[in-house]
């Protein structure tokens, strides 16, 4: 049997990532981080926001997110838990430059599901809805290549997710310039990185 697409198991999914992560605040210093670093500045895009729960964090905290994600459903319940966010259905690979400029982008998570190919687009796609001296706030895993966390069964239903993790010599070469390394904080457990960057006005 044909295993599903990521699509597929983040719809299939939604209700039991917002059961857990409504209530599961791991996330929350990596947020007051990204915070602290953007100062005063707080119109932020929460890429890959699945069903918002990060988002709701990030406007506790007093920035001002979008929030962002591939799946209508995990939108959906988005929009329904947070009448106060705005929350757009789209690919982060598409141009979205409808949305205005950003003073940072914050992915949790979602870069992770980008295949190497893909990389440097979706690099440029964040490069392009950034202010000048914005910034690139990233989660990603630690571990290199396609991961076995790839593939879940749920439901009886098989899916393929695609969870990819890249060494940070190979995202930097990825960002073709776009992005400067500011520093690395220490994540929550050793299968992660928490990243952060500025974009390059010169580029």
């Amino acid at each position: 049997m044909k295993k599903k697409g990521i699509v597929d198991y983040y719809n299939d999914t939604a209700e039991q990532w917002t059961e857990e992560w409504y209530k599961d605040s791991t996330m929350l210093p990596f947020l007051k981080e990204c915070k602290k670093i953007l100062g005063t500045k707080i119109d932020v895009l929460d890429l890959g926001c699945n069903s918002g729960y990060e988002t709701r964090r990030m406007k506790d905290i007093g920035l001002n997110p979008t929030g962002l994600d591939l799946s209508v459903k995990c939108i959906d319940i988005a929009k329904e838990k947070n009448q106060d966010i705005t929350f757009i259905h789209d690919n982060m690979l598409n141009d979205l430059s409808y949305l205005g400029k950003f003073d940072a982008v914050i992915s949790i998570a979602s870069i992770i599901h980008i295949k190497e190919d893909k990389l440097e687009l979706c690099f440029k796609r964040i490069y392009d809805i950034l202010n000048d001296n914005g910034y690139l706030f990233m989660v990603v895993r630690a571990e290199e290549g396609k991961l076995d966390s790839s593939y879940k069964t749920f439901n009886n239903h098989e899916y393929d997710r695609e969870v990819y993790g890249y060494s940070k010599e190979l995202l930097e070469r990825k960002m073709n310039n776009r992005f400067i390394f500011i520093k690395e904080t220490k994540p929550h457990n050793n299968k992660w990185k928490y990243y952060y960057y500025q974009k390059n006005t010169n580029k």
